[in-house]
């Protein structure tokens, strides 16, 4: 199945958390166990690319962070960077908005990310973001790990 990882899962799977940060530590495990059992390549659009570079360097504090130069030197091995057409992520994205912006609030980020994993064939999401999570299970998307409680609060607004 085609996986396609957000940002905050890239992050999870690049950096280790400090000690005292549990949630950053619970995700390093899903991420590490997740990774172990699927060994096939992760899919990554441009959008996740820019978004990564950018939280990448703010969490190492670096200009040219090691953490990148790993992501980058995973390319078309344990990653794969999908090539895009802007002009259909703009198209992908509009329905989208179409379908959901009159009924919450979602994220331009969010929906452009999603729209952007539908053309990279992604079938499944992986990203701890919930209501990015909730939108692409609204989609039709799989998405792991499963939806949580807000998650699903927020699904149920989107299907209303």
């Amino acid at each position: 199945m085609n996986t396609f990882a957000d940002t905050n899962w890239l992050e999870a799977l690049y950096f280790e958390p400090e000690r005292q940060d549990k949630v950053g530590q619970g995700r390093r495990a899903i991420v590490q166990r997740r990774m172990k059992n699927h060994s096939g390549p992760l899919i990554i659009s441009h959008v996740v690319l820019l978004e990564a570079r950018n939280v990448f360097g703010r969490l190492s504090g670096s200009p040219n962070p090691e953490q990148w130069q790993h992501l980058v030197s995973d390319f078309n091995g344990r990653i794969f960077v999908d090539t895009m057409n802007w002009d259909l992520l703009r198209r992908q994205t509009h329905q989208i908005f179409e379908r959901f912006s009159h009924k919450a609030a979602i994220g331009t980020f969010d929906a452009t990310l999603i729209a952007s994993a539908q053309l990279a064939g992604g079938r499944r999401i992986l990203s701890f973001d919930e209501r990015l999570k909730a939108i692409a299970t609204c989609l039709g998307l799989e998405v792991f790990p499963e939806l949580a409680s807000d998650g699903k609060a927020f699904l149920s607004q989107l299907k209303a």
